[in-house]
Order: C-alpha cells, then structure tokens, then sequence
C-alpha cells in the first residue's frame, strides 16, 4: 500500500459534516472515506473491522459518548490513529479524550485545509492540537498534585530499547524522528511503543510519560 494513502473513518452522526469531510477528501485523491458510523453502537460494531488507518470521533453521539469509543478503538485498533473531531473545546473533554486514547483533538468549524494538515500530522506521528487546547493542556499539567500517586508504584522491567525509547517520546519527538535518532525502523520503535503501553498499562504516549515519571522510569 503506498504510504500516502490514507484509509478514514469517521463516527458522526451530523450528515453536514459528512458531506464536509467528503469534500474534503475530494481535494486530497490518495486519501479516501472508507467508513461511516453515525451511532456508538453502530461504530462498536463495524468500525473496529475497517481497514482504517485514521479515524475521525465526534465525542457528542445520540446514544452515547465518543470517548467509549476512542477507549474501544485504542484496544482493537492499536494501529490506526484517533483524531477527534468535534464542536465540544472544554478542558475535561479535551483531558479525557487524550486518557482514552485520542492522538489529535480538532475542532469543528476548522478549514479543509487545516483537517487535512491534521490527519496528515497523526500519519506522521504527531499529535495535532489547536494552540487554544494546547495551552489547556500544559496548564493542566503544570498543576501541582495534592498527594503522591497512589497507584501500583512497582517499576516494569523495560529493556534498554525501550527505555531509549521511552526518554525520546518524553522529549517529544514523534516516531520518524525516534527511528532516525536511534538508527531503528519507524515500525520497530512503533513496536517498542505498543510494548511500553502494555508494560505500563496505558493508552496513550501523554500518559506513558505521566505514569513513567511516576514510576522513576524517567
């Protein structure tokens, strides 16, 4: 499969933003819509089997919340990326779409222009965020925590790998870049990120960093 081609699926339920990711995707011929749910329990039923490389979430469905979804997704299609796409720009929404495994959160209203530079940033193994949500993000994160984690403090045994690996996702560097700097394929270190999700019982690099500096990992 060539590497432009994108596979998207999207979970909506508005068919006005149907029709705008279609039109979209017109300007962008190697990618396509290869999928369509506009419930929850249609999207739990076929979206996890699509062949999808990129799935778009909207967090507002009228059965349920697309963060149940981002949560199943993360477990079955750990390949694929998870771009939410929605009209909801609150903190809470935004922290708890990352915790269930979102990997890009943009808003609706946004150009074609600008989903097509997101999509194509998750391709890339970045993590698109308006600079809004993104400030939200580190504000959250610079909070001091009322009390120690009170977790399973046990340290897992990482290799040396992927602890290399661990310390570059904390710096930010996003997979092609991880790969170049450790002389690696962009599959492996896709690989050792799997490893450290599941060794630290995570979704998501934002919490594998979190949950490994809680750990003494880093």
């Amino acid at each position: 499969m060539p590497h432009d081609l994108t596979r998207i699926y999207l979970i909506e339920d508005d068919p006005t933003v149907l029709r705008f990711v279609e039109q979209t995707l017109v300007g962008r011929p190697p990618w396509r819509l290869v999928g369509h749910s506009d419930s929850l329990s249609h999207a739990r039923l076929v979206a996890p089997n699509s062949l999808a490389d990129v799935f778009l979430v909207d967090l507002g469905l009228p059965d349920g919340r697309g963060e149940e979804m981002l949560r199943t997704l993360s477990i079955a299609r750990p390949d694929a990326e998870l771009l939410v796409f929605t009209v909801f720009g609150d903190e809470s929404r935004l922290l708890e779409a990352l915790q269930c495994g979102a990997t890009g959160y943009v808003l609706k209203g946004c150009s074609s222009e600008e989903l097509i530079a997101a999509i194509g940033q998750v391709r890339e193994g970045g993590a698109p965020i308006s600079p809004l949500l993104a400030r939200m993000l580190l504000k959250q994160f610079r909070r001091p925590e009322a009390s120690p984690p009170t977790g399973d403090d046990s340290r897992p045994s990482l290799s040396e790998r992927e602890t290399d690996v661990l310390k570059l996702v904390a710096q930010g560097y996003v997979n092609k870049e991880i790969a170049a700097k450790l002389g690696i394929g962009a599959a492996t270190v896709s690989t050792h990120i799997k490893n450290l999700y599941r060794k630290l019982a995570v979704h998501t690099r934002v919490q594998v960093v979190k949950v490994a500096q809680e750990r003494g990992l880093l």
